[in-house]
């Protein structure tokens, strides 16, 4: 991609000329992909770090709305490698279901003024809606009790619930507790879990086929509505319930977190204990039916069919390198199915064991994410395959403790 905007740095301090007339070295550049937006957040802006050693010229970005023609846009300097800028466009030139494609390119401040770009990177502009259930003000516990040092929830929406407050099929990228209290508790070993599902009631915990949105740290900051920002959204479907799961494994205790629930029987079930044991989220639990749920808010970007066509339905089956790799002890698997099916995505030791069962389930045609946790298994070699409509494919990743 020659012809780039004009440069925008010249100032050589330090560097020797003789150096920089035989510099072929070509820029360095690190961006985190931009998610999907709502439109009501065009135009983007785009964020990347550039590098070299002989300074550079300037860093611009080449674009286009979905198979139209490509635009250009500078990027400034803000801060030594820091670079920035806004979508030359504005929010009349976008609808929801465009998809925008775009790759940043940088040029180095050398005589041979070497180049380099990114991939062609994705997003979608999408409708995105804020859908809460329940709204009575009964004082919960759940599921934010770190008076105990474990907890675990499980709640169940219905689908008409979710439908009557505005809600439709779609990504949920967040799921939000409106908090009474303000006091700032960190939870560790968190995990937030989804699924769909035909169930209209629950009474013990659900031990099999979540998908893992979230998996880390996370402290509830203050009052108010609270947002858990999901690393992984969850495809709901809208013709089933939604069932999530939180818990996590502190090493202390801390206190009880209210947030405010609405009287509703056999929705929510729970269990607290005191126990330095490592992985709760995973243990076979007794179950304490609660007649009433936390409320909730679900933040979901709604996918129309014009976005499916341009950029989630993959041409060909792929299983694709986990990251990261080596790892310790989260790792993400992405893989692609072009057609409906049945999916199995297995992990195995060395010895061509089997050790886990990611996915084993119908899926529709699509991308899709799953996080693998390594912290029960010790260090080596895994080799983790994909199964689906007569295609199957295996890669070797490394867990280092």
């Amino acid at each position: 991609m020659n012809g780039g905007p004009s440069g925008q740095n010249s100032n050589y301090i330090g560097i020797d000329a003789i150096s920089i007339i035989s510099d072929t070295t070509r820029p360095v550049i690190t961006h985190s992909k931009i998610p999907d937006i709502p439109k009501y957040n065009w135009p983007q802006k785009v964020k990347c770090v550039v590098s070299n050693p002989y300074n550079i010229d300037s860093v611009w970005v080449r674009w286009k709305k979905n198979s139209g023609s490509s635009s250009l846009f500078n990027l400034n300097r803000d801060s030594a490698d820091n670079w920035s800028g806004t979508f030359n466009s504005d929010s009349s030139q976008v609808n929801v279901g465009d998809s925008i494609f775009y790759r940043i390119i940088a040029r180095s401040a050398s005589t041979q003024q070497t180049l380099d770009s990114t991939i062609l990177y994705g997003f979608r502009i999408i409708s995105q809606h804020n859908v809460v259930v329940g709204n009575d003000t009964i004082s919960s516990n759940y599921p934010f009790c770190t008076y105990w040092m474990d907890g675990r929830t499980d709640l169940l929406y219905l689908s008409d619930e979710i439908k009557n407050a505005g809600g439709s099929a779609g990504e949920i990228c967040k799921i939000g507790f409106y908090l009474i209290p303000d006091y700032p508790v960190p939870m560790h070993g968190f995990n937030v879990k989804m699924q769909n599902t035909t169930s209209d009631s629950i009474s013990d915990f659900t031990y099999n086929n979540w998908t893992v949105c979230y998996n880390g740290d996370y402290t509830v900051l203050g009052t108010g509505l609270q947002f858990i920002n999901l690393t992984t959204p969850f495809n709901w479907n809208s013709s089933q319930n939604l069932l999530v799961e939180i818990c996590y494994t502190n090493e202390d205790i801390y206190d009880i977190l209210p947030v405010y629930a609405t009287a509703v029987a056999y929705k929510m079930v729970v269990y607290m204990v005191d126990n330095s044991e490592v992985n709760f989220c995973t243990r076979q639990l007794p179950s304490n039916p609660i007649f009433f749920r936390s409320n909730a808010c679900f933040v979901i970007n709604n996918i129309t069919n014009i976005q499916r066509n341009v950029i989630s339905n993959p041409s060909k089956f792929n299983l694709s390198q986990n990251y990261p790799n080596p790892f310790n002890p989260n790792t993400k698997i992405d893989y692609a199915i072009p057609k409906n099916g049945f999916v199995s995505l297995k992990i195995y030791d060395i010895l061509g064991r089997e050790i886990k069962s990611l996915v084993n389930e119908n899926k529709t045609t699509g991308y899709y994410s799953v996080d693998f946790n390594g912290s029960e298994f010790s260090s080596g070699v895994y080799f983790y395959k994909l199964e689906s409509n007569g295609f199957n494919e295996v890669k070797k990743m490394m867990l280092i403790k």
